[in-house]
C-alpha cells in the first residue's frame, strides 16, 4: 500500500489533532499482553518519535488515510456492534505522540462501554486521570533498539497495577539490563505487571524462562502470537 499526499491544509488539520492520520485498521486476534488471544479492532496511527532497530513496522509512517476524530468513534462504533465484546487498540507508530494523547482520552471516554488498550512505546506521559476503560501497554526500549534511554520513569507513578502494563522486548544481550530496570519498576510500583516478549530469532524462550525463574523474578513471559498463526504478515 502506498503513502498518499496531501495538500498543506489538511497537513495542519492533522498537526493541530483536527484529523488523524491512520496507516491501517483491522480485525484480527490480540498477539500480545496483556490481551494475547482475544478479538482485537487494531487502529494504526502514522508517525513515531523513536527509530527502533528491531521495529517490525518499517510502514509505521505512511498515512494511508485521515479521519475526523468523529469518523473514528463511528467506525469503533460500528466494529463493536458487529464483534460483541470486541477490545480496541490503539498503536503505531506511536498513538500518543501530540496532540494525540487527549485525543485518544477523549475516545476512551465518549465510548465508554468499550475496552481500549493504548501501546505506547513509554516515551510520552501517559493520562494519570485515564479512564477506567483506557489501558496503557508501556513498551520500554531496551539497548538492543539502540534509542538509548527513552522511557519517561515518572509514568511508574502514573500506572495503574489493575489496568497498565510494561513491556520488554529483549534479545540476549538486554537481559542484564532487563533484571536492572524491574528492580526499578518493583522500587517505584512493585504491583505493576511486567511481560517479556522475545525478539524474533534473538533470544530462546528456554533462555528466557531460565532468566525469570533464576533471578525470581516477578515478570511473565509474552509470544506474538499473531506471527506464531499467520507469520511475518502485514494486515493481521
Amino acid at each position: 500500500m502506498g503513502e498518499l499526499t496531501f495538500d498543506t491544509h489538511i497537513m495542519e488539520e492533522i498537526r493541530s489533532g483536527q484529523k488523524l492520520p491512520i496507516v491501517e485498521r483491522f480485525v484480527t486476534i490480540s498477539g500480545e499482553a496483556p490481551t494475547m488471544g482475544q478479538p482485537m479492532y487494531l487502529v494504526r496511527f502514522s508517525g513515531c518519535n523513536l527509530s527502533c532497530r528491531y521495529c517490525d513496522t518499517p510502514y509505521r509512517n505512511e498515512i494511508n488515510e485521515i479521519l475526523t476524530i468523529a469518523q473514528l468513534c463511528d467506525d469503533i462504533d460500528r466494529i463493536r456492534i458487529s464483534y460483541p465484546g470486541i477490545i480496541i487498540l490503539f498503536t503505531g507508530g506511536e498513538p500518543l505522540l501530540e496532540p494525540r494523547g487527549t485525543i485518544v482520552t477523549d475516545i476512551a471516554m465518549r465510548l465508554h462501554d468499550v475496552q481500549f488498550y493504548v501501546e505506547t512505546n513509554g516515551s510520552m506521559m501517559i493520562d494519570e486521570a485515564a479512564p477506567d476503560n483506557l489501558h496503557y501497554v508501556l513498551d520500554w526500549k531496551t539497548p538492543s533498539a539502540g534509542g538509548g534511554e527513552t522511557f519517561c520513569v515518572d509514568n511508574l507513578h502514573r500506572m495503574r497495577a489493575d489496568h497498565d502494563v510494561i513491556k520488554f522486548v529483549t534479545d540476549e544481550s538486554d537481559l542484564p539490563y532487563i533484571k536492572e530496570k524491574i528492580e526499578l519498576i518493583r522500587s517505584k510500583n512493585e504491583s505493576i505487571r511486567v511481560y517479556l516478549s522475545p525478539q524474533t530469532g534473538k533470544i530462546e524462550l528456554t533462555k528466557l524462562a531460565d532468566f525469570i525463574l533464576s533471578n525470581k523474578l516477578n515478570a511473565a513471559i509474552s509470544v506474538q502470537l499473531h506471527k506464531i498463526i499467520w507469520g511475518e504478515k502485514r494486515g493481521v
